[in-house]
């Protein structure tokens, strides 16, 4: 609340907006998910990002976060949240840093799992060299893709936490989405192999799923169902960047 009162004393530009010689950043958080855990809870506690001004200066700035524990497997399948947002110096954004604490732990089956965090683990940057979206004048927003299932591993008898964490704006990604059936087939794991990469999706209760954030012009997509029914595979999905490529309803067969 006292960052907040103090950025609206500052003076304004001549649109009455924005604080003068800055803008406005807006950090959201997202999920690739986990079929193994119930919930994965991450401690976040601060939020930095680092700007290149005109005069070639860098400053590392601090974002107001709602700092606390999130549960990452809540925000998939097209859904997100507001991590941070605060203003910042014209220029370009280079780098994010994230703190975590020391609060994360997995739910398995009922059961609350501590995860164990080095310290050296504590603290990651993300290259983002100027990626970011325009939703304004001088305001803009990216999306932080958490790595629910790989950020995770099993060493010495204990789960630990080695976050993964990728990026996307709009204008440089597109995404992708669809709808499973039947129901008796789920659950159903949809992978979606983009260039190096591997994203992830696991269909709501009503089979629909979408899959943000990827870089490349086609896909491979991959679906894993249960209950005997069979994988299925489509090939060269043709993908658009800042726009949402619809696959309608895919019937799976046993």
């Amino acid at each position: 609340i006292i960052l907040l009162f103090s950025c609206q004393k500052e003076a304004v530009d001549d649109t009455g907006n924005l604080p003068a010689g800055k803008s406005q950043l807006q950090v959201m958080l997202t999920d690739d998910p986990s079929q193994i855990f119930d919930s994965i809870f991450i401690d976040i506690r601060k939020l930095e990002v680092k700007v290149e001004d005109s005069s070639g200066a860098e400053h590392w700035d601090v974002l107001t976060i709602r700092s606390g524990v999130y549960n990452i497997l809540r925000f998939r399948n097209g859904i997100d949240t507001l991590l941070a947002s605060g203003y910042i110096p014209n220029g370009e954004v280079k780098k994010i840093r994230l703190t975590l604490g020391n609060g994360n732990y997995v739910m398995l089956n009922g059961v609350a799992i501590p995860l164990d965090l080095h310290s050296s683990d504590a603290v990651l940057t993300i290259d983002v060299h100027g990626g970011l979206d325009r939703i304004g004048v001088r305001r803009f927003r990216i999306w932080l893709d958490f790595d629910g299932h790989g950020s995770i591993r099993f060493h010495n008898g204990r789960f630990e936490l080695d976050l993964r964490i990728g990026h996307f704006s709009h204008h440089n990604s597109g995404e992708l989405e669809g709808k499973i059936k039947p129901s008796a087939a789920f659950p159903v794991m949809v992978k979606a192999i983009s260039g190096t990469d591997t994203l992830i999706a696991i269909p709501e209760h009503e089979g629909e799923f979408k899959i943000r954030g990827i870089r490349s012009s086609t896909v491979k997509l991959i679906i894993t169902p249960s209950n005997g029914y069979r994988d299925s595979v489509i090939n060269n999905i043709q993908i658009r960047r800042g726009d949402d490529t619809k696959l309608g309803t895919i019937v799976l067969h046993q």
